[in-house]
């Protein structure tokens, strides 16, 4: 009987370490491997994305990866090589450069 509960005891520690070390966030930068398993290529409205991030390929991931964060909350992954996917991703980048004056 005594065994028993030492059993139980045992096992639900466990399972209590196992719940709160799977509600620990990691960040997108300190994962070592690919985000994205499936791409998503068909267009998606401009209103419906609140942010893109875009992860460059490295030692983590062999491919550039873009992640959208919709209206809605959803995470999804953006085909890269997608011509609209493209186009967001020009629209942005021009859109960061600042001109440089001249000296």
């Amino acid at each position: 009987m005594e065994t028993k509960r030492s059993v139980l005891a045992i096992l639900a520690l466990c399972l209590l370490c196992a719940a709160v070390t799977e509600s620990i966030p990691v960040s997108r930068t300190g994962e070592l491997r690919c985000l994205c398993i499936k791409t998503e290529s068909k267009p998606i409205h401009p209103k419906h994305i609140k942010n893109i991030e875009m992860i460059p390929k490295g030692p983590h991931c062999k491919n550039v990866e873009v992640i959208a964060t919709l209206t809605s909350g959803d995470d999804i992954c953006l085909e890269p090589t997608a011509p609209w996917v493209k186009r967001i991703i020009e629209k942005i980048l021009a859109s960061s450069k600042t001109p440089v004056s001249a000296l």
